[in-house]
């Protein structure tokens, strides 16, 4: 059975997500909205020959019989769309699959947002992103002593985080591999938003927010973005390296990220036949 989608955020994943629809790649499913809250974005999308409805006002995108229609929401916007949206979203009794992990960061807002997932029997979707392995860490969370995460990036794709607001490291002037922070997930997604909701997926599956380890590491000779996961545990150790190209349009994001929305979308629609837990 067809699924009606709407994507939030018309940026490099939103982007991907939308022509991978349109080359019919996602069985079962059919974009039929863009909501992007900058109007000249909204205005951008190519919109030939297709039925896609094109919103900037989240009211009148929220109010609209192309909105009561819908089964699927895809936010790829930003954490603080996740928070401005995500409870409308479920109480309207819409799936929603989310990206901007880091929204989930704040314990309260996550437990409140599964207590209306809950009520409204709808479903809270996270994708793998630009990592892999989640399905593992989360099926051993039990049995788990340590865990950690270390993202490395060219400096350029870290460019805008607040992180180097409050320190005397500056961007321009990394010139070898260097640490810039070491500590909790929790900590982490505050200080590089853009950068490590991968930390925050991870801690969700694993241990938590405050018990996972983050380090974050610039490196300008890097053409890639890196991530390594260390479980430990009674049932053994996991040890994964994923190291990506970013977006070309967004350096920030790896492309992983948009083929794992683009899965897991394809997996919501089709859910006769699944690979992996």
């Amino acid at each position: 059975m067809e699924k009606k989608v709407a994507v939030i955020g018309y940026g490099s994943i939103g982007k991907e997500i939308i022509a991978s629809a349109k080359r019919q790649e996602i069985p079962n499913a059919k974009i039929v909205a863009v909501f992007d809250k900058q109007s000249q974005v909204v205005n951008s999308v190519d919109n030939e020959n297709s039925d896609v409805h094109l919103f900037s006002d989240f009211d009148v995108f929220y109010n609209s019989q192309t909105y009561s229609n819908l089964d699927v929401i895809i936010e790829c916007a930003s954490k603080d769309a996740v928070k401005e949206y995500g409870k409308k979203i479920i109480e309207s009794k819409k799936d929603l699959i989310v990206l901007s992990v880091g929204a989930f960061s704040d314990k309260e807002y996550l437990a409140e947002l599964q207590d209306l997932s809950n009520l409204n029997n709808t479903r809270i979707l996270i994708p793998t992103g630009a990592i892999a392995g989640l399905d593992s860490i989360r099926s051993v969370k039990k049995y788990l002593d340590s865990l950690s995460i270390t993202t490395t990036k060219h400096p350029t794709s870290l460019a805008g985080a607040p992180f180097f607001k409050r320190s005397k490291i500056k961007l321009d002037g990394i010139n070898s591999e260097t640490v810039l922070f070491e500590g909790n997930a929790s900590t982490a997604i505050e200080l590089f938003p853009a950068n490590v909701n991968v930390a925050v997926a991870t801690a969700l599956a694993g241990i938590g927010l405050e018990k996972t380890r983050v380090r974050i590491i610039a490196d300008p000779l890097i053409s890639v973005n890196k991530h390594e996961i260390v479980a430990k545990g009674s049932f053994g150790e996991i040890h994964i390296i994923v190291q990506n190209i970013p977006s070309p349009s967004n350096p920030k994001t790896s492309y992983l990220a948009s083929l794992s929305a683009i899965e897991c979308l394809r997996s919501l629609c089709n859910e006769s036949f699944r690979i992996g837990t």
